[in-house]
């Protein structure tokens, strides 16, 4: 099973292809292309060319249409190619520019075969560098060109820029940059009640109070903020809690309820989280929706807009992520009720509801208990229950933040 760290580069390495730009993450605009059939193709030899303003082509011979992935590394900034079932007779060996060294962004050419099948080459960098690759043929020969070129880190929305805020929103950090945003959402308000108990209590009261409960919690921990979707007796539509969690730029999203059914012996928590089939009616609703900027959607990333296949892309890349984050939420969430109050499922259980349909915001939907059950209802009134539920959701949400720190300590070392 994959860690924390390795799912998001995954992750993030797809998002940089998707994307269609380079730097930070590299590209492969042929990363998908059709190899032939039969043997391993193979790298005949490699030149490397100098182009204007500081560019470089490197370009590899093959005997065979190949495909390849890319990636970048930085510290010390690197360039990787993957060459899928392809292989190379002898060593590879990079032309140096002896009169001046320095010019070369290349600056070293490693080498190595993975998995019996693939070859690997590294490219050691002098700076950061833009990498875009393309595949071409002659008729006789194929050949992988490798355009570099030396990247501007301080342009205004350049390459790089674009790939930090689309990674940013769809994986926002909760490490020592600034406090873990909670967005607490009590369930139903004013003119809902939402289930009404057999002693007339009401789940609108019963949220609220527990979330409230959850807020001073959260305040009293250093590195988290909670923000209060309603902190009173009012309505609030279902989308508006969407949108008021992402103008606080919430991490989280964590919606506070009381279960109900007509068997009225149902006891125990439950927790839930966006389901695929509700992810998927999302991502077609918000594609649809063109009055919407894309700087709003996704906090702040402008992201070639008028390319619909990269929208779609992001945009599943997007909520398939926040998913993953979702399910590690409520799991740890799960852990904390179960050792407080009877659980009526003890796995998370999907839903489509619409609450949780923030794309860039791990959200969960917790059922406290069931106040259509007389014992349950009894004790959602008591400070001290309410309190024990707040305090459950509480830790559960802070293992989650500690796993997500070590998780992005461990992925900042292996970058």
């Amino acid at each position: 099973m994959k860690s924390i760290s390795q799912k998001r580069r995954d992750f993030v390495l797809k998002l940089g292809q998707a994307l269609g730009v380079a730097g930070a993450l590299g590209s492969a605009p042929h990363a998908f292309a059709k190899s032939s059939a039969g043997s391993r193709a193979n790298i005949k030899s490699i030149a490397l060319k100098k182009g204007a303003n500081g560019q470089q082509r490197l370009i590899f011979q093959l005997d065979k249409s190949i495909r390849h992935k890319t990636f970048s590394l930085s510290s010390p900034d690197r360039f990787v190619i993957d060459f899928l079932n392809t292989s190379t007779k002898g060593q590879l060996k990079l032309g140096r520019n002896k009169a001046n060294p320095k010019a070369t962004l290349v600056k070293r050419l490693r080498q190595s075969t993975r998995n019996n099948n693939d070859f690997r080459v590294v490219l050691d960098l002098s700076r950061k560098a833009r990498a875009e690759t393309k595949l071409r043929s002659d008729g006789s020969s194929y050949y992988l060109e490798v355009a570099l070129s030396p990247r501007q880190t301080n342009k205004k929305g350049s390459a790089p820029e674009q790939i930090k805020k689309a990674i940013s929103a769809v994986g926002r950090r909760s490490g020592n940059k600034r406090a873990m945003v909670i967005a607490i959402d009590a369930g139903h308000g004013g003119k809902d009640p939402g289930a009404v108990g057999k002693k007339g209590t009401k789940e609108k009261q019963i949220a609220l109070q527990i979330a409230k409960r959850l807020k001073n919690h959260i305040n009293r921990q250093p590195g988290m903020r909670a923000v209060m979707i309603r902190d009173g007796d009012y309505y609030v539509s279902l989308r508006k809690r969407i949108h008021k969690a992402r103008k606080h730029k919430a991490d989280l999203f964590i919606s506070i309820h009381a279960d109900a059914n007509p068997n009225r012996s149902l006891t125990g928590s439950s927790v839930y989280i966006l389901s695929e089939s509700g992810a998927s009616s999302e991502a077609a609703r918000w594609l649809a929706n063109q009055e919407n900027s894309y700087e709003e959607r996704l906090a702040g990333a402008h992201l070639l807009r008028k390319n619909k296949v990269v929208k779609s892309m992001l945009l599943d890349l997007s909520l398939s992520n926040t998913i993953d984050r979702s399910l590690e939420l409520a799991n740890s969430v799960l852990r904390e009720l179960g050792r407080v109050n009877h659980l009526l499922r003890h796995r998370v259980e999907s839903a489509g509801f619409v609450v949780l349909k923030s794309p860039d915001i791990p959200s969960m939907l917790v059922e406290t208990a069931f106040i259509s059950n007389a014992m349950e209802e009894k004790r959602l009134k008591t400070k001290h229950h309410q309190e024990k539920l707040a305090k459950a959701i509480f830790k559960g949400v802070r293992q989650y933040q500690v796993a997500m720190q070590e998780s992005e300590s461990l992925y900042d070392n292996y970058t």
